[in-house]
């Protein structure tokens, strides 16, 4: 570890990943606390987009505790924000780190999800909180797993086909886009995972599918919701430029660690990654939080 560190203030990659953050502290500086807003935003689409799981995980409760926004309008805000910063992480991580059937089956299948749960089946504003712990729990464990997953030589030349298991693929990725509409999170990770397990493809390939397809899914959710109305956008527009910002050096920084990580060992890519182990501790601290306060209150 202490070789990548050094290796990362020998090159110029520091400068590219803390300018922007340097830039919005000033802007908080000048322009009062609501930019700072846009700072978590910015660190929420910089591992969001590095591990394919939607930046919710840390926007819903923001929203709902530090905004006392009700669970329905977070929901509204956290996917309209995420269509941005998903956007910008998957133009950053860019074809070569997308399989292309893989994306367009998933992203069919979970825009329906979305779409069924946004205007048909949508879930009451009481039960948001729970569920968000609910899914906030399974994707912690799906984590943990994926972070002792070993890359094997094989995994570097796998690529998606349409075979039996495609078919469980699309409702795999139809159940994804069902949670995302619901609770801003799942598709992404869903998808990564399952192209890992069955397909077996590279883990920096299957979170950039995974990022594409959470991307395009968000942004149906923000159409969505922009037709129900509702959205504040009077938040939105400090949310956006961090996400977006964020989005991007975070596939830069993720590209970058896993580069470094591949020269000295090819089975420990990405998955003793710290940007991961911390984001899976924030979203078990999400989950424990959120169920606590809905038992006391």
């Amino acid at each position: 570890m202490n070789s990548v560190f050094n290796s990362l203030l020998a090159s110029k990659v520091w400068l590219k990943i803390l300018l922007p953050v340097l830039l919005l502290l000033l802007g908080g500086y000048f322009f009062g606390a609501k930019i700072l807003l846009t700072l978590v935003a910015f660190f929420a689409a910089s591992v969001a987009n590095a591990t394919a799981i939607g930046g919710g995980f840390l926007f819903m409760p923001l929203f709902i505790f530090a905004y006392s926004l009700a669970p329905s309008i977070a929901l509204k805000l956290s996917i309209a924000t995420q269509a941005f910063g998903m956007s910008s992480g998957a133009l950053t991580w860019g074809r070569d780190y997308i399989d292309k059937n893989a994306f367009i089956l998933a992203s069919i299948a979970s825009i329906s999800g979305v779409w069924f749960s946004t205007y048909h089946f949508a879930v009451p504003s009481d039960y948001i909180k729970p569920l968000f712990a609910i899914i906030s729990l399974g994707v912690f464990i799906a984590l943990v797993i994926e972070m002792r997953i070993k890359v094997t030589d094989q995994q570097q030349k796998a690529h998606f086909s349409f075979n039996a298991i495609a078919n469980f693929f699309v409702l795999v990725a139809f159940a994804g886009g069902l949670v995302t509409g619901w609770t801003a999170i799942g598709v992404g990770e869903v998808v990564a995972l399952y192209l890992l397990f069955f397909y077996q493809l590279r883990l920096d390939k299957a979170i950039g599918t995974g990022v594409a397809v959470l991307a395009v899914s968000s942004i149906a959710g923000f159409i969505f919701h922009a037709d129900l109305g509702g959205i504040p956008w009077e938040l939105l527009m400090f949310t956006v430029p961090g996400v977006i910002l964020g989005g991007r050096y975070g596939v830069i920084a993720a590209k970058y660690l896993e580069s470094t990580l591949g020269q000295s060992s090819s089975d420990q890519l990405f998955k003793k990654s710290p940007l991961k182990f911390i984001f899976a501790m924030v979203i078990l601290v999400d989950c424990m939080v959120i169920l606590l306060l809905e038992c006391l209150f």
